[in-house]
């Protein structure tokens, strides 16, 4: 999306004090609506209202035709939200937009649980709000205004109403609304606007005729204002049009007076949504556009700068219209070759999608069909999968299987982005096509159809001896480098870690020679899980750290690796850090991402948001990824929700909650079955089950149930390449089983277990799915049989500190905590329930809880329980 401030025909230096004064009392609404037509001024009164007060925290979204699709509204609105509010929570945000069509309003509910957990004032500003016209999205805003919280103000700007009923908030009101009258320029302002823009004086005659025409309509009185300026009353002479013929008729009085050099420069520069000089000087087939633009620009002739990128420029929507039509008018025939040439230099400068758009309008098929194919194939390259189903969806079938060229990333896209039966329903097409006429070799068939195979069916994946021939020597670079990448995702699914990093290194070295950034990253994610499934921690941290920070972010590539940082900062105790990435990672991800990342994502900040006592933030997390799973066969991601989930409740010691997942996932009926009885082969959805079963067991009492399942467990594993697994389950079985052993056997089974895995190995990951077992190795440690690293004592310093840092005394409250967080603090300490702050405090029971963690995390606090003792120290 084109990142632009508010910007409109106005100029910044003229501002409207009274105006400016009624948009002041937004504060005192939950929505501000501007609805005024196009030229009124409301982005440029956005613009003055918005640097009037720095102080505010505003939110500006400037809307596009494109917004209207709600993953991509909501997730704009996501990430601009978290670009002024760092620690916004977007766990309500969900990449998938079949669950916000079935229940936008829960979208709304969450996205205003949200803005009620900020600290401090927010204005949310969404700008051209006229191209939202999309229910899903028009439902999710209205839920979200019935409860939106008092410390958030919504402003519209919308050429139209807004879609959805206003009646509550006007009857309540909780409505401000700004129309075309009051943005209607008055006689004194007429006159004041003239002088800012340099004019000659206006006689009283001029301005009552002006106010006649233009009814103080802000675009057209400055475009007869400036032709006035240049052309005399020559430029009133005969017009009584309305409004939408304003522009049109001072259009035409304006390039009239041009000179032709520069008229026609107008004219053509019209096909551009947005230009520099070089780009005009190759398409316009000229030289020294870059002065000129500058030169127009001061001029104040409707054309504006793109914010953010020096050199760039752009008409004002109103005078693009009219060029455009006024150039196929006049000049038809040159129209067709201006897009042809622009096509063709965006192509070269890498904007494929504004070239294709280009292409389009050249009215050429075969130039449109060409560039098509070799951006698709860009695309899939670099991972831009919604740009390809983007192009191609739209589509008629006839003309997408015609071409073989685009039926093939048309297949990788569908792919990746789980929509499976109709990337199989291409893929038949294309097989079928090549048995009645040359079109895509059988390599590349085989590839798709194994590509296919093993998204769709993850575990349940079988290749047999189908890739023979795919890895035989003469085959192309870009086919064996895919097949490589495949057949190590399938090793690593099924624990053969060695086999899946020896292929995927290969893959790596092929992948970057051709370019293919995208499977390149792919590749990158599977060396790294390998590496820390098979207790590689240095080498693994040494390469994610790496690929990490060569990747820009704009790049699909940069999710798969920011999704193998997460896991590197997590076990290293980074949480604030990986906190950070997981909340930039839940932002980006789309459905064509890779599920070890959306799963990873999830899982990880669930289990952060957890430790920070935002049980119902982790909670929601992991149903929503419940929800994503159910698209496909994800058994392996299904079963390590199930552990999670049971995790938490465990350590929360919610029976109840215990009691109903074990029901859901069936725990009892597996236990009857005898289903971990006996070790198996490793499967990794049976070990993550029977650890979820263990922790329901260890808390209905039934400890030496639980024991023979980690015994079973561990025998599995250990015949295994998954080190990192069997750790996790022989730490469990070593805390359930410490009971059973005295103080030395004790100490000698933990020493042998870190002699075995190494010191570096025990890491964040361990101390979480084992509980207890941060407690052994803190008794190894003060009883001097275990040494480790300075580092390791300081990075994992929560669990291996005998006691906690002493809590802050009260004398120091003031130096640390905010005045509001002081008061907060007295009513805990006193006895006050949460729900007793609340009202006493007169603020939202969500925003107690947020400032009591903000409170805690300050003060080095565990709980409630640590804070109310922390004035009674124990004796």
């Amino acid at each position: 999306m084109e990142d632009r401030k508010p910007s409109s025909a106005i100029s910044p230096g003229f501002a409207r004090e009274q105006l400016l004064e009624l948009l002041c009392h937004c504060e005192q609404f939950p929505l501000t609506l501007l609805l005024a037509p196009a030229g009124s001024g409301k982005s440029t009164l956005l613009a003055h209202w918005q640097a009037g007060d720095t102080r505010r925290t505003v939110v500006y979204y400037p809307l596009q035709a494109r917004d209207n699709e709600p993953v991509r509204f909501f997730r704009r609105l996501a990430e601009i939200i978290r670009g002024q509010v760092e620690d916004f929570d977007i766990s309500w945000f969900n990449p998938f937009a079949a669950e916000m069509h079935q229940a936008p309003e829960v979208v709304g509910e969450y996205l205003a649980d949200a803005l009620e957990r900020i600290a401090g004032g927010l204005y949310i500003v969404l700008d051209d709000f006229q191209h939202i016209i999309q229910p899903t999205i028009l439902d999710a805003l209205s839920a979200m205004l019935e409860r939106l919280p008092d410390s958030t103000r919504v402003i519209l700007s919308s050429r139209n109403h807004p879609g959805f009923s206003l009646s509550r908030l006007k009857l309540e009101n909780k409505l401000l609304c700004i129309d075309q009258h009051d943005l209607r320029l008055s006689a004194v302002q007429i006159q004041q606007l003239n002088a800012h823009l340099g004019g000659p004086s206006l006689s009283q005659s001029y301005v009552d005729s002006l106010m006649a025409m233009t009814e103080g309509w802000v675009a057209g009185v400055k475009v007869a204002l400036l032709a006035y300026a240049r052309f005399g009353t020559i430029a009133l002479e005969r017009f009584s049009g309305s409004q939408p013929e304003i522009v049109d008729y001072f259009g035409h009085v304006v390039l009239k007076r041009l000179s032709p050099h520069l008229r026609d420069f107008f004219l053509c520069s019209a096909i551009f949504e947005r230009f520099d000089g070089e780009l005009c000087d190759r398409v316009l087939e000229r030289s020294g556009s870059a002065l000129l633009l500058e030169d127009i620009a001061v001029r104040e002739l409707f054309m504006l700068p793109v914010d953010h990128q020096p050199g760039w420029y752009r008409y004002h929507a109103l005078l693009h219209d009219f060029l455009g039509k006024r150039l196929a008018v006049e000049q038809p025939q040159r129209i067709g070759p201006l897009n042809r040439r622009a096509a063709q230099c965006l192509q070269q400068r890498g904007d494929l999608d504004q070239a294709l758009q280009h292409a389009q309008r050249a009215g050429d098929p075969v130039l449109f069909r060409g560039m098509l194919e070799d951006a698709c194939e860009q695309w899939v390259r670099s991972g831009h999968f919604t740009e390809v189903l983007k192009w191609l969806e739209p589509l008629r079938e006839a003309e997408l299987f015609a071409s073989p060229r685009l039926l093939v990333p048309m297949v990788y896209a569908l792919t990746l982005s789980r929509r499976f039966h109709q990337a199989r329903y291409c893929l038949d097409e294309l097989v079928a096509r090549a048995s009645r006429e040359p079109a895509v070799d059988a390599l590349t068939r085989q590839l798709l159809a194994l590509n296919l195979e093993l998204f769709q069916f993850d575990l349940g994946f079988t290749p047999g001896e189908r890739w023979s021939d795919l890895l035989a020597p003469g085959v192309p670079p870009e086919v064996r480098a895919l097949a490589l990448t495949i057949l190590a995702y399938h090793h690593l699914l099924n624990a053969r870690l060695q086999q899946a990093i020896s292929l995927a290194l290969e893959a790596k070295v092929l992948l970057g020679q051709t370019g293919q950034s995208f499977l390149e990253s792919y590749a990158d994610l599977i060396i790294a899980l390998c590496n820390r499934n098979a207790c590689r921690a240095i080498s693994a941290r040494k390469d994610v750290y790496h690929d990490y920070q060569r990747t820009a972010r704009s790049s699909p590539a940069w999710v798969n690796r920011a999704t193998a940082m997460v896991v590197a900062l997590y076990e290293q105790n980074q949480l604030g850090a990986a906190q950070q990435l997981c909340e930039d990672l839940m932002a980006v991800v789309t459905s064509s991402s890779a599920t070890e990342t959306i799963a990873t994502v999830h899982i990880t900040l669930s289990r952060l948001l957890y430790r920070r006592q935002s049980d119902g933030r982790a909670g929601r997390l992991l149903e929503q990824l419940s929800r994503i799973l159910q698209l496909g066969n994800y058994a392996r991601f299904a079963s390590q929700v199930a552990q999670e989930s049971m995790r938490q409740a465990f350590l929360a010691g919610r029976t109840a909650a215990l009691d109903a997942l074990a029901q859901r996932l069936g725990i009892e009926a597996r236990l009857a079955a005898g289903e971990w009885e006996r070790a198996r082969p490793y499967d990794e959805c049976w070990e993550r089950y029977g650890l979820a079963a263990v922790y329901w067991l260890v808390q209905r009492g039934a400890q030496p149930r639980a024991c023979r399942i980690l015994k079973v467990l561990a025998e599995s594993l250990r015949h295994s390449e998954m080190k990192a697994r069997t750790l996790v389950v022989e730490a469990n079985l070593l805390v359930l089983g410490a009971p059973q052993l005295g103080r030395d056997e004790q100490q000698r089974a933990l020493l042998q277990l870190v002699e075995r895995y190494g010191i570096v190995n025990i890491n964040r990951s361990v101390f979480d799915e084992a509980p207890g077992f941060a407690e052994a190795v803190l008794g190894l440690l003060q009883s001097g049989l275990l040494a480790v690293p300075e580092k390791y004592r300081e990075t994992y310093a929560e669990f291996l500190q005998a006691e906690s840092t002493a809590p802050a005394p009260p004398s120091d409250l003031a130096s640390l905590l905010t005045g509001k967080e002081v008061e907060i603090f007295d009513c805990l300490r006193s006895g006050l329930s949460n729900t007793q702050i609340s009202a006493r405090m007169g603020i939202a029971l969500s925003t107690t809880k947020w400032h009591l963690k903000n409170i805690y995390s300050k003060l080095n606090l565990a709980n409630r329980t640590e804070a109310i003792l922390s004035q009674h120290p124990r004796s």
